[in-house]
């Protein structure tokens, strides 16, 4: 049965934008204002749609809430998986393979204060089940960066643990790092956080060189 369609477009397309203009109207509604500011009216205000509109598309402003966290994260994910698959193959250098894909989540997330807001201050305390899939969220990412470990420097995954509990200590380390420096004011310039992160990433690197943590 073919889609009915107004003004050109189909009822998905228009769903489709008006999804995409809520995502917008949260990050900035969400990002400045904050949660528990940001009612269903003042995004509903910022988009430049209804609220009849609003419930067609999210149950409640906590699904907006989580749709623009995931938003936020997958395009993170995005940026880090592009800077890592940009880099040369023949690059041998560890730190050169690495930095791009650091820089790039840097950039895509604590760049932008309302995405750090959203990202990791927002969602802390909202509810049970934000706050579940916060934790699922973050576990998610140690996943990948353990992954992106093991891709990386693969002569130096022989490990029980794999590279989890690195993994788990830079997430930690890059999260505080973007809040502190999306609120810093003077702040250091962004290269210079994205150095110290590397620090850290390094340090795992040396140790993982003089030391099997799985015997």
């Amino acid at each position: 049965m073919p889609q009915r369609s107004y003004g050109g477009r189909s009822v998905a397309e228009r769903q489709a934008e008006r999804f995409d203009r809520f995502m917008a109207a949260a990050l900035d509604v969400f990002g400045t204002q904050g949660y528990a500011q940001g009612t269903v009216s003042a995004v509903c205000s910022a988009a430049g749609l209804s609220r009849r509109q609003f419930y067609e598309l999210f149950e409640s402003r906590e699904d907006l809430l989580i749709a623009a966290y995931d938003m936020i994260h997958a395009e993170a994910r995005d940026a880090v998986i592009a800077a890592f698959g940009s880099v040369d193959d023949s690059v041998a250098d560890v730190s050169a393979r690495v930095r791009p894909g650091i820089a790039a989540f840097f950039d895509s997330v604590a760049a932008d204060p309302r995405r750090m807001r959203i990202a990791f201050i927002e969602v802390a305390g909202v509810s049970p089940r934000v706050e579940a899939h916060r934790l699922g969220a973050r576990a998610e990412w140690t996943t990948f960066f353990s992954a992106m470990a093991d891709t990386i420097a693969p002569e130096l995954s022989e490990s029980e643990f794999g590279w989890s509990y690195e993994a788990a200590a830079f997430v930690g380390a890059l999260t505080e790092a973007g809040h502190l420096w999306t609120d810093a004011t003077p702040r250091p310039d962004r290269d210079v956080v994205v150095d110290m992160l590397m620090g850290i990433i390094m340090s795992f690197v040396r140790d993982r060189m003089t030391r099997d943590i799985g015997a």
